[in-house]
């Protein structure tokens, strides 16, 4: 995935990540995968701002660069 990112932004092309779909997730508790990471964190989604995603752990607030993220998982609720 990273190399297949560093091929991209060679060759000028840019990922934005899609900000419509994204504020779909304000107040929901969601699992955000980063790069670097081997595993994700659950988190709130407070506020999208540009591309960046401010969250909230249990006890923390992360401001999170979107092109550092990877994958975000909306958990179904289980009844």
């Amino acid at each position: 995935m990273i190399r297949k990112n560093k091929r991209l932004k060679k060759r000028g092309i840019k990922r934005v990540m899609p900000i419509d779909m994204l504020k779909e997730c304000i107040g929901k508790e969601v699992i955000v995968c980063v790069e670097g990471e081997l595993s994700g964190f659950k988190a709130t989604v407070l506020d999208i701002e540009e591309n960046w995603i401010k969250v909230e752990e249990k006890n923390n607030v992360r401001f999170i660069n979107g092109d550092m993220i990877t994958q975000i998982y909306i958990p179904k609720n289980k009844k």
